[in-house]
């Protein structure tokens, strides 16, 4: 039988912690997967020392060009087609739009047809989808931007409506009353904007995971919750679980059902005061804390691979809930903003279990954010 060990896996990804962990959760199964790295900030993942081999490049059409020059007559000469994982989503939606043209040659993040990933990255097509399916979502209006609907309910989050389209974080704004959405308004990029109830936060709920078999099959390796929250941000220190809702687990299985979707996957929930949950969004690519779920025996990238390969569905190994942290995001809005000494964080670092720079087995991309420590942090 066909197993992913016969596939050649290649991480096609903007340089950053996201494909570090894609990295080392595939080196850490006994993969060493080909690293196309789209030049960033800093070159740290492909500082890994599990990559066969990495090519860097400027941009999507670069890598694109080498993937098509080096890798594409693979499946012709083999007889097995390289698997291709992404995990930013201006590459997933530049895929997205060529799947068609490459499905017979690459195993690839799809939605059956062209553009159909990108037509649920837009924020009302997803939460449209999530009420279809049951799924709990904060009242929300797609207007023109400028335009403030007459029903509107305050405080409110603008966001853009699309991860690729207009300013994406640049046109996240919260705003507590009318003035301050019109001044919001003036920035914003896109000719469209995504508006929502504003839900003061006690933490927010990630599920990791993927699905193949057109969405049929779902795998979710993991649940993180935020140990403190930060308003308008994400919370750099985390206790992961089993996933524990199976209700709910089943609505979201209908959902990418729907899309079709065969990929790694993220869903994310806010969770209000009174502990209720409300759906934010699916990021359809591999998300940073997916390496959590590498920790215990549940390796994302590895086992979406082996399922799209074999039709199987990946046993769960159980395990005991721990702390994950992302250290340098962590230091800076804990130890610098005076919320803790450096004693506690230092504590808190030793205790977790899963930390998505530091590595013991594989220093080097570490060094790399030392060095550059003042512009990660």
């Amino acid at each position: 039988m066909d197993k992913v060990d016969n596939h050649l896996i290649i991480v096609i990804a903007l340089e950053h912690y996201n494909p570090l962990g894609q990295l080392r959760s595939l080196g850490e199964n006994g993969i060493r997967p080909i690293f196309i790295a789209i030049n960033h900030k800093v070159r740290m993942a492909s500082a890994s020392k599990y990559p066969q081999k990495v090519h860097l490049v400027k941009n999507e059409e670069e890598a694109f060009e080498v993937l098509i020059r080096e890798y594409g007559d693979v499946y012709e000469r083999t007889g097995y087609k390289p698997i291709l994982s992404f995990s930013d989503d201006k590459t997933v939606t530049f895929y997205d739009q060529r799947y068609e043209s490459l499905k017979d040659r690459f195993i690839l993040f799809n939605a059956g047809e062209n553009g159909r990933i990108t037509k649920f990255m837009r924020k009302k097509e997803i939460v449209d989808c999530a009420r279809r399916h049951g799924v709990p979502v904060a009242p929300y209006w797609l207007v023109k931007t400028g335009e403030i609907p007459s029903d509107i309910e305050y405080p409110v989050i603008t966001k853009a409506f699309s991860p690729v389209e207009g300013g994406y974080k640049g046109d996240f704004h919260i705003c507590e009353d009318e003035d301050q959405l019109k001044k919001a308004m003036d920035s914003i990029e896109s000719d469209m904007v995504f508006l929502q109830k504003y839900i003061d936060k006690k933490t927010e709920i990630c599920f990791e995971g993927f699905s193949y078999n057109r969405g049929k099959g779902m795998y979710v390796g993991i649940q993180t919750d935020y140990i403190y929250a930060t308003k308008g941000y994400y919370s750099p220190l985390m206790n992961v679980n089993p996933p524990k809702d199976s209700n709910l687990l089943e609505k979201l299985n209908s959902m990418l059902e729907e899309i079709g979707f065969e990929g790694i996957w993220e869903i994310e929930f806010l969770v209000d005061k009174n502990d209720q949950l409300y759906f934010l969004e699916i990021n359809f690519r591999n998300a940073t804390w997916s390496y959590a779920s590498n920790i215990v025996g549940r390796p994302l990238p590895y086992l979406w691979g082996n399922a799209m390969v074999t039709g199987e569905t990946p046993v769960q190994k159980d395990f005991k809930p721990f702390i994950a942290m992302v250290e340098p995001i962590d230091f800076g809005l804990r130890v610098d903003k005076g919320l803790c000494s450096l004693a506690e964080w230092l504590t808190d670092f030793k205790r977790a279990k899963c930390t998505y720079y530091y590595n013991e087995a594989d220093p080097e991309p570490w060094k790399v954010v030392v060095a550059n420590w003042d512009k990660l942090k």
